[in-house]
């Protein structure tokens, strides 16, 4: 029955949509060009929308510009940014909102949750909302429209009516659960799972089976993407399941290894809603098929695994998952399992006859004839009964009004009880990410009433934890995923810095994970199969926490951590090492070949490495901040957004995987990835400038068009480029205004032909080195410029643990290897090089940023299609060959893995032949006396150079 008092706050929020702008509902996509134009005829008169972030605090050195100082100009990324902002202004506020409002017993308008990760039973919803508040939010800062404003502040009103509609629970008891229902099926009688219910099929009902089938019929009542029709395991490490979508049609895998491991049947198609479908699964020696209305629409003729692989399994679940995905919504009917595999007559047998004259599954046969109760009986005469579960009915009212959520309390109680994953999915994760999103509409909308909500949430966090005890918090937090609290630390440490409560503050140190806490502490280095984008955002809270309380050890932490992923566990696109069979963990230290797989580099966890990354560069100002930042954000970041248009679908990576012939997938509504890609692609501005703490300083760490207007210095400042799609690496700054300013230029850590700085034309004594910053110190005045020229170059980065794996960049930008081969490319380059030494001799130019090598087309990475890609090679360079000249001697290698040709090549240039055979004679000279090389393997190696006639 509906509270009388959340009936007036329907018709409040119904009277709130109907005076709201139908845009908020659904804008057009009017294409990327719409965007930008729109944005900047804007920003070119807008005010600057309110910034309301706490003070800069006192231990920064360097501090940021609000995002509304700071327009992006024409670019790579603005034409992502704009194509997020388009999908922003076209999707439904209501569907973010349909979760909380359910929750809260309010009407949800009609509309559907994102879905995903964000469905409406999935036990991580309204964690998608709170980033989409964020982006939202940031979309407004920078560009000043106030569609992005308007939508954010309908968001926000309708969240905080959830917040009072469940505070007016609070205390409430939760109404029994609804027993599962029985209704007409395809023969007799079906089971009809409402999306909260699901079927337990005994322990190890599978476990002895080789080759099999699984037949059912089932009525879809919705298609949620990894809704289970069946799921059997012991977790998600090891099972075998069928979803009723993995995207775009049904799969059925099995594994011992995870998701990395899963052997697949792929269907054809999506399974329709509100019909009897047939669907089967069979396994007949080492060949798996998928049969959906009595026809094969998949098939895997390679599969080693089989139920009996997986153990005895105690989690067999017909409409839930191990991964705690939404549960199945469909009525389910003659549920058959059978110790064989079904020839395709007898599947299609199947369909005319409720056991297509076979006598039903001998190994398990629910027909769901029992006219009411919780026990499914067993038709096979195994006695194999199942148990009809209905998991919630209602939910109690919360424990404090403050509390706001997409589902009820239920998790938060859990967890406490050391409940683990799938069970419940990290919520205090969820929790974070709408507690940010309303901290970004206040910071960066002006949305007063988002911190009124927020507050009122941080008082429910401190009266769920204020009292726990040390060693229950630390258990909690050492939970695997479901003790994954993202950066919680760092939103109450805001909230203190904002309110001045302390208890907020004591709250964010109960977010304290005490064992990696004190060995981060300590420098030591135990990242190794932690879960990456579990912790990153742990460390971001400890410096906000060090910020607010002075504790040394909290800064000491941040820094410790930082050093251990970078360079450590970052490929060369700044994307991070995980192991290859579970690439959201942390690799082993300095393991970069051993972790090249299809589901490595995950996109959250570059978005939280920026983050901390920028956040300690205010603390110190030291430029391996920056250049990681650079790297990771043309690398990882740029190459995260298909380079097309939606209004439906975010198109963005969860992984950029590194495995030879690998491919970008895109999409990701409702997922982490999906929700923090959003966030990147909406504010690439706040880091091109930062300032120093007194303001006599500008520092410019990004190449990127933009202008940013500074008018409590009187200052604006153009930066025009076509970076990083322009290999001259020319930048020029133009001042308007006048007055003393020191500028601070970045020398990025790839510049290799110079970095040359000339102010209204006069060159610029400078000792740039890259890696570093240059300083201009004078008196500037209207209309000076500031041109930079840091011409792109070819460079091979070498894989740390396997330096013959290599990969190949131009100025800032990772290059890929277009091919479809699924192995390793194996490139020989030192055979080409002239005595300049330079990779150009070895990679041709077919197209400005597009080369050639070894037959294979080189493209940027940035590059955001399908195709398959090999952002590594094996370098193969057997012999000392020198142009055309094979000296027929093995190039050794020294024990630090440098072979002789690496030594003689890095000593080029060579100003003639003469100076390159000298070279040569010199290295062979130490390869020799230390018993690398013979000394008639040292004479044929010079040899073999004074014959060779390269040319300059």
């Amino acid at each position: 029955m509906t509270n009388p008092m959340l009936r007036r706050d329907v018709l409040r929020l119904a009277a709130l949509a109907a005076a709201t702008p139908s845009a908020l509902a659904l804008a057009p996509l009017g294409g990327a060009g719409t965007a930008q134009a729109a944005t900047r005829t804007v920003a070119a008169a807008m005010v600057p929308p309110p910034r309301n972030a706490p003070a800069a605090p006192a231990a920064w050195v360097v501090k940021p510009f609000a995002n509304s100082q700071v327009t992006l100009g024409e670019s790579l990324f603005a034409a992502n940014r704009d194509r997020i902002l388009n999908f922003l202004r076209a999707y439904p506020a209501d569907r973010m909102l349909a979760n909380f409002r359910a929750n809260a017993g309010l009407d949800t308008l009609g509309a559907q949750p994102p879905g995903s990760w964000d469905d409406a039973t999935g036990n991580l919803r309204g964690h998608y909302s709170g980033h989409f508040l964020s982006a939202l939010a940031l979309a407004y800062s920078g560009s000043g429209d106030d569609f992005y404003k308007d939508k954010l502040d309908y968001m926000v009103t309708a969240l905080g009516q959830c917040q009072d509609a469940l505070a007016a629970t609070v205390g409430q008891p939760a109404p029994p659960a609804a027993p599962v229902a029985r209704v007409s099926g395809k023969f007799g009688q079906a089971v009809k799972l409402n999306g909260s219910q699901y079927v337990s099929l005994p322990t190890g009902i599978v476990s002895g089976l080789g080759d099999f089938t699984i037949a059912l019929w089932l009525n879809p009542a919705a298609i949620s993407t990894w809704s289970r029709i069946f799921d059997f395991g012991t977790g998600t490490t090891r099972n075998m399941f069928l979803a009723v979508s993995a995207g775009s049609a049904p799969r059925f895998a099995i594994t011992t290894a995870g998701g990395g491991g899963e052997q697949r049947i792929n269907g054809t198609g999506q399974l329709a809603t509100d019909r009897w479908t047939h669907v089967a699964v069979t396994l007949s020696g080492g060949t798996g098929t998928l049969y959906v209305d009595g026809a094969p629409v998949g098939t895997n003729p390679g599969m080693t695994l089989q139920p009996s692989s997986l153990g005895s399994t105690g989690n067999n679940w017909i409409g839930k998952s191990q991964y705690g995905d939404a549960y199945l919504r469909a009525s389910v009917d003659e549920f058959q399992i059978y110790d064989r595999a079904l020839t395709e007559a007898e599947v299609r047998a199947l369909m005319t006859d409720a056991d297509g004259g076979l006598g039903g599954g001998n190994a398990a046969w629910y027909r769901f004839e029992d006219e009411s109760g919780e026990t499914a009986a067993d038709s096979s005469g195994r006695g194999q009964d199942a148990r009809l579960v209905s998991e919630a009915g209602g939910h109690p009212g919360p424990s404090h009004p403050g509390f706001l959520a997409a589902y009820p309390e239920t998790q938060f109680i859990l967890l406490e009880q050391y409940a683990t994953y799938p069970t419940i999915w990290a919520p205090y994760y969820t929790c974070h990410m709408i507690m940010r999103g309303l901290l970004d509409a206040h910071e960066f909308a002006g949305n007063k009433q988002a911190l009124d909500i927020v507050m009122k949430m941080g008082d429910w966090v401190h009266s769920r934890l204020g009292h726990l005890p040390r060693v229950q918090l630390d258990r909690m937090w050492g939970i695997y995923i479901a003790g994954e609290y993202n950066g919680m630390n760092a939103v109450m440490a805001d909230l203190h810095a904002l309110s001045g409560k302390q208890e907020y503050l004591a709250t964010a140190k109960c977010f304290d994970n005490t064992a990696l806490f004190t060995a981060t502490v300590a420098n030591q280095d135990t990242l190794d199969r932690k879960h990456a984008n579990q912790h990153i955002p742990q460390f971001i809270g400890y410096l906000s926490v060090f910020e607010q309380s002075r504790e040394r050890d909290y800064y000491t932490a941040a820094v410790n951590f930082w050093d251990m992923v970078v360079p450590h566990r970052t490929f060369t696109d700044g994307g991070l090492a995980g192991p290859s069979d579970n690439g959201e963990l942390f690799g082993a230290r300095d393991v970069i070949v051993g972790s090249l797989g299809t589901n490595n580099a995950e996109t959250c966890c570059n978005y939280n490495m920026l983050k901390l990354s920028r956040g300690l560069f205010f603390h110190t100002a030291d430029p391996k901040y920056m250049q990681y930042y650079e790297r990771a954000l043309y690398g990882q970041i740029l190459a995260s957004r298909r380079n097309v248009d939606s209004a439906t679908d975010p198109l963005l990576t969860y992984f950029i995987p590194m495995r030879p012939g690998a491919s970008r997938s895109y999409g990701n509504l409702g997922t982490c990835c999906g929700g923090t890609g959003l966030e990147s692609h909406t504010k690439f501005q706040d880091s091109i400038y930062f300032r120093s703490a007194d303001d006599s300083t500008l520092y410019v760490n990004l190449y990127m068009a933009s202008v940013l207007s500074w008018p409590e210095k009187g200052f604006t400042i153009k930066q025009s480029t076509d970076y990083p799609t322009d290999p001259t690496g020319t930048t020029t700054l133009t001042v308007q205004g006048s007055g003393r300013l020191t500028v601070k230029l970045r020398v990025p850590y790839w510049v290799e032909k110079g970095f040359t700085v000339r102010v209204n034309g006069d060159e610029q004594r400078i000792n740039a080195k890259p890696g570093g910053y240059v300083t201009l110190n004078r008196r500037w005045s209207r209309g000076d410029k500031i041109k930079i020229s840091m011409p792109f170059t070819l460079r091979v980065e070498k894989a740390l643990d396997i330096p013959t794996t290599q990969s190949i960049a131009y100025g800032p930008v990772p290059m890929a290897a277009a091919s479809n081969e699924t192995t390793y490319r194996e490139f020989s380059l030192y055979k080409d090089f002239t005595l300049s030494g330079d990779l150009t001799d070895a990679i041709t130019s077919t197209a400005p940023m597009n080369f050639t090598t070894n037959g294979l087309p080189l493209v940027p990475l940035y590059v955001n299609d399908t195709n398959r890609y090999h952002a590594y090679f094996h370098r193969v360079e057997p012999k000392i060959v020198f142009g055309t000249v094979d000296s027929g001697v093995p190039n050794y290698e020294r024990d630090d893995a440098v072979t002789f040709l690496d030594a003689v090549w890095a000593k080029a240039p060579f100003d003639n032949r003469e100076r390159f055979r000298s070279t040569v004679d010199r290295t062979a000279g130490e390869w020799v006396r230390a018993d690398l090389m013979t000394p008639d393997e040292r004479k044929k190696v010079v040899s073999a150079a004074a014959q060779a006639k390269l040319r300059r």
